[in-house]
């Protein structure tokens, strides 16, 4: 909310309010929401209320779009259950994130339903990702996570976390698990990812099953030069869209859409 400044509107739940407002002027454009659990969590009661609103909220207005939580969980048996009870049973998200380090234990428990989607951490965004997920000489840890999801998947539910700021090893991880595992790619945008790179190298004939996730361009677009005079919600609206035509442009000619 620090960030917002200014921006941040009068009212009892001002972190609801700037989501909403997000969400009416992007959905058109979007396939799945984000919300990171931790800028909700870091604002105590009213952070869990504000999460809990936009995911009522979302389900209620816009029920076909997938509601992500961006928790990174990672823990097992009852802890692990109680987690995957929390995100899909209380808040009612589609998918989670979550972190396997502690092995399938940390998994298991948020695949039992079905029809809810299990992301796990696999080549992360962030810079120093190379100092533990390179580990390895002929097969990198990375490379390991992904032959242990392919290998875990058996009701057809787990996807993989791979950044776009590494769109070779996602060619890497994509020979591994194939063309069917849905993989969720931050770091386009704000963190300078190479949006093309990661569909050619991603997606799949009919350019399916990456999920590009855009947060910092999107949410903060208004304090671009170039947006001056727009609201957040219009300057949202006009960078998603952009994105989506950069991704249409891109699929189109490669032919795969």
């Amino acid at each position: 909310m620090k960030r917002f400044g200014d921006e941040v509107p009068e009212g009892p739940s001002p972190q609801f309010a700037i989501n909403k407002e997000i969400i009416e002027n992007t959905h058109l454009h979007a396939a799945a929401y984000k919300l990171n659990m931790a800028f909700y969590e870091v604002r105590g009661v009213e952070g869990m209320r504000a999460l809990e609103e936009t995911v009522r909220y979302l389900r209620a207005e816009h029920p076909d779009i997938l509601v992500i939580l961006d928790a990174k969980k990672g823990d097992i048996g009852n802890t692990s259950g109680a987690y995957a009870d929390a995100a899909f049973g209380h808040l009612g998200v589609d998918s989670v994130t979550v972190n396997a380090y502690m092995g399938r234990d940390a998994v298991d428990p948020f695949t039992e339903d079905p029809d809810r989607l299990c992301f796990v951490l696999c080549r992360t965004s962030n810079g120093s990702a190379r100092e533990v997920q390179d580990f390895g000489t002929d097969t990198k840890l990375f490379m390991r996570m992904a032959e242990l999801v392919k290998k875990w998947n058996k009701r057809g539910n787990l996807g993989l976390v791979v950044g776009a700021t590494y769109p070779s090893e996602l060619e890497i991880v994509r020979r591994i698990v194939g063309w069917e595992m849905p993989i969720l790619v931050p770091g386009v945008g704000a963190q300078g990812g190479d949006l093309e790179a990661v569909l050619r190298k991603g997606t799949d004939a009919r350019g399916r099953n990456i999920l590009i996730n855009v947060s910092r361009g999107i949410m903060f677009a208004y304090r671009n030069e170039e947006m001056a005079g727009l609201s957040m919600g219009e300057a949202a609206s006009r960078a998603a869209s952009r994105y989506r035509e950069s991704i249409m442009t891109v699929l189109e000619d490669a032919g795969r859409w």
